[in-house]
């Protein structure tokens, strides 16, 4: 977990340098020294508020969604832990419907696929939140709906990181020898992963804590001590490439 965190306190110390910056010196034209699909667009004055709301609220939820995941919070302060974990939810809902306005209303658009992916992922936030209320209530807790809980902060960071890693532009990454088709097969195929693949992980894990399962739990121990290090990975490379350049 520290990895992952490492990783989100860079995207939400560029949201706020960058993002916040240029909301309070009034240049919001600068933000498009960073590539967006859609960026700041004068005149449009809806749209730059979804799109400079969308990404304050982005950093706000990924740094709230840290804060659900630290124990001593949890133990010593649970009044401040459930009141962050309500705005949590509620701010997932309102970045969720600005980023579906963005991609259908505004046509901040890369591709049918991705553009299908990311408004699976939105449908499907709302649902989480529910099942994560039902999980409260149960008589005992089902493996798919234990991880629920976990799936907003999972799809919520994990889709957004996707969407700041598509719109790198393609020079940024032409040295290796990549080319971005943002129709093709592979794009769409991370997209969709970006948020399948945490809430597999989630639910591999809770698997794996049920005793009888040896087999599991040293399946899991390992992806558990591989993926942290592909994570820190991703992390430095968007430092590097995308973030720091234009700070």
């Amino acid at each position: 977990m520290l990895t992952a965190v490492v990783g989100q306190l860079a995207f939400v110390a560029f949201i706020a340098l960058f993002f916040g910056g240029a909301l309070t010196d009034g240049e919001l034209a600068g933000l498009n020294r960073k590539p967006h699909v859609t960026g700041y667009v004068p005149g449009d004055l809806a749209g730059n508020l979804q799109f400079l709301g969308h990404a304050l609220l982005g950093g706000l939820i990924t740094f709230a969604g840290m804060l659900q995941l630290v124990p001593a919070l949890r133990r010593r302060w649970p009044a401040l832990h459930r009141w962050n974990g309500r705005l949590f939810l509620c701010i997932s809902i309102m970045v969720t419907a600005s980023g579906l306005f963005l991609v259908w209303g505004r046509g901040a658009r890369l591709g049918t696929g991705s553009d299908l992916s990311i408004t699976a992922n939105a449908v499907l936030i709302p649902g989480v939140r529910s099942a994560g209320l039902a999980q409260r209530v149960a008589p005992r807790p089902y493996p798919l709906t234990a991880a629920m809980p976990y799936a907003p902060y999972c799809w919520s960071t994990a889709c957004g990181s996707c969407a700041w890693a598509s719109c790198s532009p393609p020079w940024r990454i032409a040295p290796l020898g990549v080319k971005i088709d943002y129709e093709g097969a592979v794009f769409v195929g991370v997209s969709v992963a970006s948020w399948v693949l945490p809430l597999a992980m989630a639910q591999l894990y809770f698997h794996a804590e049920r005793p009888g399962r040896p087999g599991m739990q040293f399946f899991t121990g390992g992806l558990l001590l591989v993926l942290p290090v592909l994570t820190l990975a991703g992390s430095a490379a968007a430092v590097a490439f995308m973030w720091w350049p234009v700070l």
